[in-house]
């Protein structure tokens, strides 16, 4: 008997409804089987069965074919197979950039879970707050999942500049969705009408159920409004990554409904694409939308997402495609648009920015309507806005335009604002700008005066009207009483008086201008900082010199948390090649501009030029030192490979033109003996010379098998290496010619690379990935892994001395390191993203100490892996401590490992890993002796380290998060994921003795704990916004003590300086209290500025600053007794877990969720004295004038 079919929805879709009639026509039939219709149709049963699915529209000739069987009206079906087919087609089933509306409910998958959590959540709470990073989907759940089922008394706001209106008139809603409530901090600059907005939000009648949409990075905004924040920590509801099954839905079921089918090839790439990146749905979504449009008839392929760019570009390419439309003309009103729509952030990440139409002028119109045709921006009646934020981070012209003027957008806000309200108030003179403000302004509207609108072009021509009439005004004045004190002897002493504060005056507006001028180099540096950052370094110094500002200094001592690079600017064109001489002191460069540049690199952060060699007639490609550093042999389009005596570097001769390849030569390199030379062509072979006589250097063998060009050689011992464009990597004999392998390098091969001893071969090219191989066979190369983080094809490969390190050269303006090993899992140590353009070589100085890299940005760039600030782990590094003597600092990582280190004034170098960890380590802590070093493992016991042996604690210590030891060393107090915090005699290290244990309420995995000065108190930090305290003076029988309350949410960390215990939360603050008397606790003071989370506090050894740092990436620095101003320190590129001071507390550590431990020096003076050593060149004169106009030139650095 025939299984049953599946029943179909004919209210689902058009689609569905058309199957389900077909299957109708089918029982009126008699419902003949599809074995059956196949003999009388000639296509198969499952052909058949396939049409009347409702999955996807069936083709024409298989519908005719089942109607025909069926005894239908073929000519009523093909009519209404043509009208389906038009309708369904003309419509996407999916929204792009656009959040999901009401109206979009039917095409809305995915969040069904999440939805019925919001529900669930709203049936207990009155006001809900749904919480996500941008892009996460929370505007869609809210519009298509909760308005459109919520019925007709419900409403939808945004905040907007001016939230308080939208207030008004709620008495019949019963369900109030604020959607993008981060606009109330962002675009209401009335601090009293946002303050009243809350108050009144909170304050709504309990018939009236609020959500709230709220973007994650504004979440500790909330803190600054308790009710708020009460309400919130209450009521949320956080939205994060879809999961696998959930992604799958929300690809394919919007084309289910409308008829269309996506290849299984495509589900799983998307998915893959998708999975685990913060973000994505927009650009999921887009992708879909653009591979859509590319679909064959009914099917989206992987074809057609891979040329859209797919999820990490077809933004990007989507606007790349519609600016490229654009003439020049409509080119600069595009860019003026999106400029517009953009509301730069102050301490969280840029907005999008709604505008009214009228901001924008009628020349506008035409690239409106093409930019919204795109779907990139969203165009209505009232007003203007991008599609969504994720354009803003997307494209990358864009995120150009917004970093070449950050301050010059900040000041066209602010006059936008200003000329609103002027306008609001009848134009009055009152509200028109002066002084610095209008001085600052013009500066920047004279670069581009098209920039403003009418508006705005109006205020600022009244505004400098005023200006000159206040001015002609003052002067008639002063001439006025010029001839009264000819007159009135009594008026000279007004007249004195008056110069007096005219002179005070001026020295007012003196000192406005330093810091005005300084915070703008702040932000200059900012934006320079990667590209030029000797000149930015410079920069900063200079700005804290004029104007000695927090900002100024934080940024100052922020100045190395991104790896610093000294600049080669002397080649003409695209640098080529970049390669250190074997003795280390002299480096050459070559460039598509013919010629190759020696340089003495003795002080390589002032590298001095010694020759060049000119001779080529193209562009040389590679250049390749001899292994005694006497010759230099170079690779140029010009098909020729030349050799050269480089003994003296200041006079290079030329020995050998060889031009035995047709056309380009593209590579070169010595063997290992130096007695010969490699050549490699663009006619797809390889050629050994002896080098005996180096003026007749006299072919030895070729070496034939690539079918096209060799781009890449490489030569370890007796083993040559050549990657080919035929999409191979080919392992020779270099003895007889022979081929001893081949891997494959698809689609085509660049670059290769052999590790110094020689047993690992790294590979890479066109499909954007590299490969290591185990090569201790060359006839049986072993992959051992592979790396495909790269978006662009990988051009250039180089192992450091110590073969610890990969470094890759790559089109997408990336050079990157990457820890080797463990050559099977290789781990990105840095990305340096200087350049402008493609990445083409990267080489290592025989030190390891600088990476010289080379880019089509014209630019060699001398990266100083010296001074990096960056070690890093696999994982999130969840806990730092330095040794007592601060020669070593501990870390332990979400990797299952903990691993010392050797600080170094901004740099950490690795000492030590120490083994037998099961689990993520949750802490480590050096005894005060710093004899031992205890790590806890959450997975296993606490284990006690002297040297590398260690000693395990019983399992009362299993799964521990964090420990302490006692001022003396002697009890060691630890707490678990189980809220079991046990008390250790450690007096004797190798016999550690459980003391006691005690429990409270469970602490959450990130609990901390921490023993004051006199090893009396115990204070654990606890998940119930609450840190419990116990009198441990006994430790065989501690006695609980009052807990300590006044935190608004989770109690993240504890720190002790003698008596004052320092406490932080969840609730963006920390706080400092005076425990002299534990049950009498007295705040001494709150400590505010993180905009989120703080998840760690700690003092330095002399009680004298206190540390904390948090989710918003930063470390901040605060002078207990006087916590104003603290030190800002940015460079972290997510949440910081982990901070601890050095024992003379000149310098920092911190490390967090980016795997990346980071050295700090709190130190100005040191700061100043580094930047001075190796900014170079100094900062010219032009430069000056640009960064500080008006002021004298005066460089920071004598």
């Amino acid at each position: 008997m025939p299984r049953p079919e599946s029943p179909v929805d004919p209210h689902a879709g058009p689609v569905q409804h058309f199957a389900f009639d077909l299957r109708k026509l089918r029982e009126r039939a008699g419902s003949p089987g599809y074995r059956e219709l196949g003999r009388a149709t000639h296509y198969s049963p499952t052909t058949l069965a396939e049409a009347a699915r409702g999955q996807r529209l069936p083709s024409l000739p298989v519908l005719l074919a089942y109607v025909r069987g069926c005894g239908g009206d073929e000519g009523e079906w093909e009519r209404r197979w043509r009208s389906l087919s038009e309708s369904r087609l003309s419509v996407s089933p999916y929204v792009g950039l656009a959040s999901f509306g009401e109206q979009d409910a039917d095409r809305f998958f995915g969040r069904e879970r999440l939805l019925e959590k919001l529900g669930d959540r709203l049936a207990e709470r009155g006001l809900v707050a749904v919480v996500g990073a941008s892009g996460s989907g929370k505007s869609s759940l809210l519009r298509a999942g909760l308005l459109a089922s919520a019925g007709g008394r419900a409403r939808l706001i945004t905040p907007g500049a001016h939230p308080l209106a939208k207030l008004d008139d709620l008495r019949s809603t019963t369900l109030l969705v604020v959607d993008q409530f981060e606009e109330v901090f962002t675009l209401c600059g009335d601090h009293g009408e946002r303050a009243a907005f809350i108050a009144g939000l909170v304050a709504l009648p309990h018939r009236t159920r609020v959500v709230l949409g709220l973007r994650a990075d504004f979440y500790g905004r909330c803190a600054d409004h308790p009710e708020l924040a009460e309400a919130v920590e209450a009521g949320q509801l956080l939205v994060g990554p879809m999961s696998t099954e959930d992604l799958r839905r929300a690809i394919t079921q919007p084309s289910v409904k409308a008829g269309c089918v996506v290849e299984a090839d495509l589900v799983a790439r998307l998915v893959a694409d998708a999975t685990g990146e913060p973000g994505v749905l927009p650009h999921l979504s887009h992708a879909l939308l653009e591979t859509w449009r590319r679909r064959q008839d009914d099917t989206l392929t992987l074809a057609g997402y891979e040329a859209t760019g797919g999820i990490a570009g077809a933004i990007a390419k989507s606007a790349e495609d519609v600016y490229a439309e654009f003439d020049e003309e409509r080119r600069t009103l595009a860019r003026q648009v999106f400029l517009r729509l953009i509301a730069p952030g102050d301490g969280t990440e840029d907005t999008k920015r709604r505008v009214r139409r009228a901001e924008l002028d009628g020349d506008h119109a035409v690239v409106l309507e093409r930019l919204a045709r795109a779907r990139l921006l969203t165009v209505d009646d009232d007003g203007v806005e991008l599609s969504h934020e994720a354009v803003l981070r997307s494209w990358p012209r864009l995120v150009e335009w917004i970093a070449e003027d950050r301050a010059g957008l900040r000041v066209h806000r602010h006059l936008t604002g200003a000329a609103q309200a002027w306008e609001s108030h009848g134009k009055d003179a009152g509200s028109l700008y002066r002084g610095v403000p209008l001085a600052l302004t013009k500066d920047w509207a004279q670069r581009d005066p098209g920039v403003l609108n009418e508006r705005e072009r109006a205020f600022l021509d009244a505004s400098v009207a005023a200006e000159a009439g206040e001015r002609e005004t003052a002067r008639r004045r002063t001439r006025r009483l010029r001839q009264l004190v000819g007159v009135l002897s009594v008026l000279l002493v007004v007249a004195v008086a008056a110069t007096v504060v005219a002179v005070r005056a001026r020295g007012d507006a003196d000192a406005q201008l330093a810091v005005t001028l300084a915070r703008k180099a702040v932000t200059d540096a900012d934006v320079l900082g990667q590209t030029d950052p000797a000149l930015a370094a410079q920069l900063r110094l200079a700005a804290y010199r004029l104007a000695p500002l927090p900002e100024a200094r934080d940024s100052l001592l922020s100045t190395f948390a991104a790896p610093y690079a000294t600049r080669i600017t002397a080649h003409s064109e695209a640098t080529t090649a970049a390669v250190f001489h074997p003795g280390g002191a002299l480096l050459a460069t070559a460039a598509r501009d013919r010629v190759v540049v020696l340089w003495d690199v003795r002080d390589v952060h002032r590298p001095r030029e010694l020759g060049r060699l000119v001779g080529h007639g193209d562009a040389v490609h590679a250049i390749s030192f001899s292994p005694d550093g006497s010759k230099l042999a170079t690779a140029s389009y010009d098909g020729t490979a030349r050799l050269w005596d480089v003994a003296t570097p200041s006079a290079p001769v030329e020995l050998a033109v060889i031009g035995a390849h047709v056309g380009h030569v593209e590579a070169v390199a010595f063997q290992a003996d130096g007695a010969a030379l490699a050549t490699a062509g663009e006619d797809g072979t390889i050629r050994l010379w002896d080098l005996a006589e180096p003026r007749h250097p006299a072919p030895l063998r070729t070496f034939e098998g690539h079918t096209a060009l060799v781009h890449g050689l490489a030569i370890s011992g007796r083993v040559l290496a050549s990657a080919g464009w035929d999409g191979t990597t080919r392992l020779w004999d270099m003895d007889n010619g022979l081929q001893l392998s081949i891997v494959d390098t698809p689609p085509e091969g660049l670059a290769v690379a052999f590790s110094h001893d020689g047993r690992t071969l790294a590979t890479g090219g066109g499909d954007r990935k590299t490969r290591l191989w185990d090569v201790t066979d060359p006839r049986l190369p072993v992959l051992l892994s592979t790396t495909s983080a790269f978006a662009g094809m990988v051009h250039g490969l180089a192992f450091s001395p110590d073969d610890r390190m990969l470094a890759t050269a790559t089109d997408d303006k990336t050079a990157r390191l990457w820890d080797v090993a463990d050559l099977r899992a290789p781990s990105e140590l840095v990305a340096f993203t200087g350049h402008t353009d493609a990445v083409w070589s990267a080489s290592f100085s025989p030190d390891g100490k600088t990476l010289a890299t080379t880019s089509d940005d014209r630019v060699v760039r001398l990266e100083d892996l010296g001074g990096l600030a960056v070690a890093r782990h696999t994982g999130a590094v969840w806990s730092l401590d330095f040794s007592p003597d601060g020669r070593t600092l501990a870390s332990g990582s979400e990797d299952a490992t903990a691993r010392t280190w050797r600080p170094e004034p901004l740099h950490a170098a690795e000492t030590a890993r120490l083994p037998a960890h099961t689990g993520p380590v949750g802490f480590v802590e050096y005894s005060p002796r710093g004899d031992v070093l205890v790590t806890g493992d959450v997975k296993g016991p606490v284990r006690l380290w002297r040297g590398t042996e260690p000693t395990a604690l019983p399992a009362e210590s299993d799964g521990a998060v964090t420990g302490a030891f006692t001022a003396d060393g002697s009890l060691l107090v630890t707490s678990n994921v189980d809220g079991l915090v046990a008390l250790w005699d450690v007096t004797d290290p190798l016999r550690p003795r459980l003391r006691s244990t005690v429990t409270s309420n469970p602490y959450d995995q990130f609990s901390n704990l921490a023993i004051s000065g006199d090893g009396r108190t115990l204070a654990v930090a606890t998940d119930h916004w609450e840190v419990a305290l116990w009198d441990v003076a006994d430790p065989d029988h501690p006695v609980a003590l009052p807990p300590l309350t006044g935190h608004s949410g989770t109690v993240s960390a504890v720190a002790f300086a003698g008596s004052v215990l320092a406490t932080a939360s969840i609730d963006a603050t920390a706080k400092l209290w005076g425990l002299a008397d534990p049950r009498r606790p007295a705040l001494l003071t709150t400590l505010t500025g993180h905009q989120g989370p703080v998840q760690r506090v700690v003092f330095s050894a002399d009680h004298r600053l206190v540390a904390t740092a948090g989710n918003d990436e930063t470390v901040r620095v605060w002078t207990v007794a006087d916590p104003r101003d603290p030190l800002v320190l940015k460079g972290h590129s997510d949440r910081i877990w982990a901070v601890a001071f050095s024992p003379d507390g000149r310098a920092l550590a911190s490390a967090g969720g980016d795997h990346t431990v980071r050295m700090w020096e709190l130190d100005v003076d040191r700061v100043v004295d580094r930047i001075c050593s190796i900014a170079a060149p100094p900062i010219s004169a032009d430069q000056w004038a640009r960064h500080f106009p008006g002021l004298p030139y005066r460089p920071p650095c004598p």
